[in-house]
């Protein structure tokens, strides 16, 4: 019998072994269940709002946490609306990740054009293997593909909507979905909390641990 060398053994795992998206920030859990965060606008994945998510949920309760980084070198939102096709390969791309890593229970979360952007994501893939969603900041953003806010009727999992009451933006959109709320989704106003949560991510991380360890 013709002896296999170790090369020809490990290249088909290395070929098929899932890659992270490029510039993500991973945190390896202890668990099996795991987080896919999105930033903000001309913002990155160790900035405001993400950086204490992506850290405490991995200190705290031992998520694997996987934090992107989203397009943000525009200023018109038609711009992003031409992005979303290489948001969606992204976020399917970090969910194969972290399944390669053992995770078996996948969280998204997104914070103002993140949240715009992967709740487009998640009602062009309804099936996607998302177990909840956290939308914090989140917006019309004058673009009904990535507009949070018109999106999130269609969204039927698990989902806790967070905003900071001392903007009167994030206060107006939250307004709007307040009929939305039932079981399967929560709203959290952040009382004298601005859009980017900042004095107050204490509170937040502090809620969004109990949501997801419900």
């Amino acid at each position: 019998m013709r002896r296999l060398s170790l090369l020809s053994i490990l290249l088909p795992m290395y070929m098929f072994a899932a890659s992270i998206p490029e510039k993500a920030l991973y945190l390896q859990g202890q668990s099996d269940k795991g987080i896919i965060l999105a930033h903000g606008k001309g913002m990155n994945p160790d900035f405001k709002v993400v950086k204490p998510l992506r850290l405490a949920l991995n200190k705290d309760i031992g998520f694997h946490t996987l934090s992107l980084q989203m397009p943000n070198q525009y200023e018109g939102y038609e711009e992003y609306e031409k992005e979303q096709p290489k948001v969606d390969a992204m976020i399917d791309q970090a969910i194969e990740f972290l399944h390669s890593k053992g995770v078996k229970t996948i969280y998204l979360m997104g914070h103002s054009l993140g949240a715009g952007m992967t709740s487009s994501y998640l009602v062009s893939h309804p099936n996607a293997p998302i177990a909840g969603y956290i939308a914090i900041g989140c917006r019309g953003n004058k673009s009904k593909l990535i507009s949070c806010t018109d999106n999130m009727p269609k969204i039927k999992i698990k989902t806790l909507d967070i905003w900071g009451r001392g903007n009167s933006e994030d206060e107006n959109f939250a307004v709007l979905r307040a009929p939305l709320v039932a079981e399967h989704y929560q709203q959290y106003g952040v009382e004298g909390a601005d859009h980017l949560l900042d004095g107050s991510m204490e509170f937040v991380v502090e809620d969004v641990e109990g949501w997801l360890e419900q």
